[in-house]
């Protein structure tokens, strides 16, 4: 065997033997079992040979139905778990081949043996980035994908070195299939066009290259038309709501198609206007935990070295490499700076492979300050060995997931439920159904339930459409887990483990109605209150009704304040609407909510007659409150020790109803001078909802009213919506006469009508107003 071969063979094993410890690693932090979110959507897909959520991912799933079905070990979940570590491994594996070749070009003159430890030494830091780690060890798109990066890096490298047109053709391969893998790959093609022609020009003018090698990286995007072949085979594709009608979350269009592999919905998270600072700053810290502060320090010393460095590595080559490097990270940075996606962290996996490379240029230009002691260099690159393991240790715990169970319990104890026939089962998130799809499609439990999220389809974008649409089914409707705040929207009961959806929470209309607005934002179309009149000590509860009137962006507080007649306050409530679970901010147009508050009504409370004051503010950044319009108040009631019931002797009896509301039991009169006193002694048959204003009309024979007198009971001071029921009430109403009025019979009408509105209350079999009695009044 001679020298090259040995070489060769001894870079096969230690290549080899770095993605197998890697794989052990991962091995031993693998999630075991069901994951919930994309990680479970990723242990079914594949094995149903389905599709996958935008872009498809065709690449990924082929591979994975292979391996989930010719693989004997643990079930289907394990199994996308453990290839997912593969992947990673193999991209492990591979990077030690490409940091060699990297760093021959950097550093030609540096000993071998240097070289080696310098490639170890990043492929074991890439390989327990916790990124990485945490994606390598649950079924997920990242390892493959990674994989693929770092396979373009090694054939341009390789083709770098060896200028044969073959390599050149694997990269436009492998980055096509790279590409119908994941659809980011397209931000390595500037710097990958850039460093080809930087070390040979003449590569981008031979057409005929260009030609086969387009053709070889057009060729597997083809892949992509697995998805419209599959989609009518896919069962969650289209899901059962009723009888003839159903939830279709692929239409099989070719508009849809495209749509669909350009990103589908998540194109929208390309955002032009977001706040770069604050973007840049989380990046700048994601990259600090991902390799701490001396690694960002090692690559930038890798980074000037390419940039400004020293032969023997000529210009063309080192410019070559900082263009490859740098632009894969810039174009990679920049995407994700405007991309907003919850979990964009693992979307840096590729700049932090520039950044370990940049780490071992780094690491190497120190070495090659130690002039011509061998010692010194292999000291000076195992001294930074202490990296890798101060990372494999910081994040071990926090990365591994070996003992990951939860979903799988959660869902076993779910699915153990006595549900009912065709439940639906309803989630404020998506990553909770994925391990019930997992149960249904894999393992074939409960098929006849009916998983729904929120952006199930576009459609359905908040939780308050999920669960319209889960209750517009007419079939059972349940919560997986507690939802603290959905009260406003539907109410719950608990049922085992589960909330059982009862209804719409506000199916009545409210007690007390109202139309009073909040900055043209917000109505408050009603209340109720409970009890009505609350004793010194108790506590009132309040319930208001709430209908926005526009989309909210923020998250606003309401409040209800109970004052005095001075207008202190001397109760209040303030709470979020909707908790975290259905803030203002999910609040559609027209949809009325239902808020409930308890105010503790002090217990040296005087009684008398208080009024109810309701509206919203937001917390602004620096702890201010920021009101929504002015707030309004909603009614009055009274603090009452007792209700008086007792009837006192009345001259006349009436008995007359008012819409069965407020009952005249009878009246008396008592003319004097020029005035003419009328009590009424009303009777509360049902608490009114409004505050109604009595008349007195005293009417001549032609039915002219020649007195009267309007106002609420009491002269304003006891309107009728404090009245509780069974409470008697003695109003005086003073009329003044006329100094002119001739002697003679008039007649006593009197009723009651909403200020507002002029609508009068009717009276039972009366029309609008009661009659009472004629009334002789002297000369």
């Amino acid at each position: 065997m001679n020298r090259t071969r040995r070489r060769t063979l001894v870079d096969l094993l230690v290549a080899a033997a770095l993605g197998a410890a890697a794989f052990t690693l991962y091995v031993l932090t693998l999630a075991p079992t069901v994951l919930a979110g994309d990680g479970g959507e990723f242990q079914f897909v594949p094995y149903l040979l389905g599709v996958a959520h935008p872009t498809g991912y065709p690449v990924y799933t082929m591979l994975g139905w292979l391996w989930s079905h010719l693989l004997p070990v643990g079930d289907v979940a394990y199994r996308m778990n453990l290839f997912s570590a593969f992947w990673a491994a193999l991209a492990v594996a591979l990077l030690y081949p490409t940091t060699r070749a990297l760093l021959r070009q950097v550093f030609p003159d540096l000993p071998r043996l240097v070289r080696h430890l310098l490639g170890i030494l990043a492929t074991v830091t890439f390989a327990v980035t916790p990124t990485l780690w945490s994606q390598a060890i649950i079924a997920e798109v990242y390892g493959l994908h990674i994989f693929f990066v770092v396979l373009i890096f090694y054939l341009l490298l390789n083709w770098s070195e060896q200028r044969r047109t073959r390599s050149l053709y694997l990269a436009a391969l492998t980055f096509g299939l790279s590409l119908a893998h994941h659809s980011t790959t397209v931000l390595l093609a500037p710097a990958a066009l850039v460093y080809v022609w930087l070390v040979d020009r003449q590569a981008l003018r031979d057409g005929r290259l260009l030609l086969r090698a387009l053709a070889l990286l057009v060729l597997p995007l083809l892949l992509y038309l697995y998805i419209p072949l599959r989609a009518p085979h896919t069962p969650y594709l289209r899901l059962p709501l009723s009888e003839g009608h159903d939830l279709v979350l692929y239409e099989n269009t070719w508009s849809h198609f495209v749509y669909f592999v350009l990103g589908g919905p998540f194109g929208g998270s390309v955002d032009l206007s977001v706040h770069l600072g604050e973007r840049l700053a989380e990046a700048w810290g994601l990259l600090r935990s991902e390799v701490g502060l001396p690694g960002v320090i090692l690559a930038l010393v890798g980074v000037l070295q390419l940039a400004v460095g020293r032969p023997p590595a000529s210009v063309r080559e080192r410019r070559a490499l900082l263009a490859l490097t740098g632009l894969t990270y810039l174009a990679s940075v920049a995407f994700n700076l405007i991309y907003t996606i919850g979990d964009i962290f693992v979307m840096y996996i590729p700049t932090y492979l520039m950044i370990v490379l940049w780490m071992a240029v780094g690491v190497g230009t120190l070495a090659a300050l130690v002039q011509r002691q061998r010692v010194a260099r292999v000291a000076v690159v195992l001294a930074f060995t202490a990296l890798p393991v101060w990372l494999a240790l910081t994040h071990f715990a926090s990365v591994d997931q070996s003992r990951n169970t939860g979903a799988r319990a959660r869902w076993e104890t779910i699915l153990a439920e006595p549900l009912p026939p065709d439940a639906v089962l309803l989630s404020n998130d998506r990553n909770n159904i994925m391990p019930m799809w997992y149960f249904q499609y894999v393992d074939g439990q409960r098929p006849d339930l009916l998983g729904l999220f929120p952006l199930i389809t576009p459609d359905y974008p908040t939780l308050g459409h999920a669960l319209d649409l889960a209750s517009s089914t007419g079939r059972p409707v349940y919560l997986i887990k507690e939802m603290p705040g959905i009260e406003v929207k539907a109410e719950v009961d608990p049922a085992g483990t589960l909330w059982r959806v009862l209804g719409s929470a506000t199916r009545e209309e409210p007690a007390y109605p109202g139309s009073s607005r909040l900055d043209d934002a917000m109505a408050l179309v009603g209340h109720d209150r409970s009890p009505h009149s609350p004793r010194p000590g108790e506590t009132l509860e309040v319930r208001l009704y709430w209908e926005a009137l526009q989309p909210l962006d923020r998250e606003y507080h309401s409040f209800v304040h109970l004052l005095d007649a001075e207008g202190q306050v001397v109760a209040q409530s303030d709470r979020q609407p909707g908790g975290v679970y259905y803030p203002t901010t999910l609040w559609r147009p027209g949809e009325r909510l239902r808020d409930d508050h308890r105010l503790a009504v002090p217990a040296d409370a005087p009684e008398g007659v208080y009024s109810l004051l309701a509206g919203m503010y937001a917390l602004a950044g620096d702890g201010t409150l920021q009101p929504l319009g002015e707030p309004v108040t909603i009614g009055k009631l009274g603090v009452k020790n007792s209700v008086p019931t007792g009837l006192a002797g009345a001259d006349q009896v009436v008995g007359a109803s008012f819409a069965g509301q407020i009952e005249l039991v009878g009246y008396d009169t008592h003319p004097q001078d020029q005035e003419l006193s009328v009590t009424l002694h009303w009777r509360c048959q049902q608490p009114p909802n409004a505050d109604y204003t009595v008349f007195v009309h005293l009417l001549d024979t032609g039915g002219q009213v020649v007195a009267q007198h309007d106002s609420q009971p009491r002269d304003g001071a006891y309107p009728t919506s404090i009245w509780d029921v069974g409470e008697v009430v003695q109003d005086r109403h003073v009329l003044s006469l006329p100094s002119d009025l001739p002697g003679g019979r008039y007649l006593l009408r009197v009723g009651l009508y909403l200020l507002e509105t002029g609508e009068r209350l009717p009276v039972e079999g009366n029309g609008d107003s009661l009659d009472l009695d004629w009334i002789d009044l002297g000369d």
